[in-house]
């Protein structure tokens, strides 16, 4: 297609860019793109991605993972993420459980979940 080529930039929405840049910087490490404009947010990310935060004052109440960075080691990067103040979710259900704030799912993989402070969820994800 048309498009198969293209870069691709995952979307949130925030009701505090200020706040988000410096949770994103801060806590989970990106870096803000020179393509950042007026009352949005880009942070670069691997491999020619990217995140897009804009500002929106209604928010958007999200309750899947709506980004994951994928990792091939995903409890460096928990750990990481843990020390800069990244708050996990953590579930104890009889089929989904965090150990060290990882959920390992046979067959698929490995996940661990946060939250950014508009309540959006974010996913570490390492594939079996």
């Amino acid at each position: 297609t048309m498009l198969n080529h293209n870069r691709v930039s995952a979307v949130l929405v925030s009701t505090d860019l200020e706040r988000s840049q410096t949770f994103y910087t801060d806590k989970v490490g990106l870096t803000l793109s020179p393509e950042t404009i007026k009352n949005h947010l880009v942070f670069e990310a691997g491999d020619g991605t990217s995140l897009l935060i804009y500002g929106r004052p209604a928010g958007n109440k999200a309750d899947h993972t709506q980004v994951r960075f994928w990792s091939n080691d995903i409890e460096k990067a928990v750990a990481a993420l843990a020390a800069s103040g990244v708050e996990f979710e953590e579930y104890d259900t009889d089929t989904f459980k965090t150990v060290d704030h990882i959920v390992t799912t046979a067959g698929i993989g490995r996940s661990a979940w946060f939250k950014d402070p508009d309540g959006n969820t974010i996913a570490v994800f390492q594939p079996e």
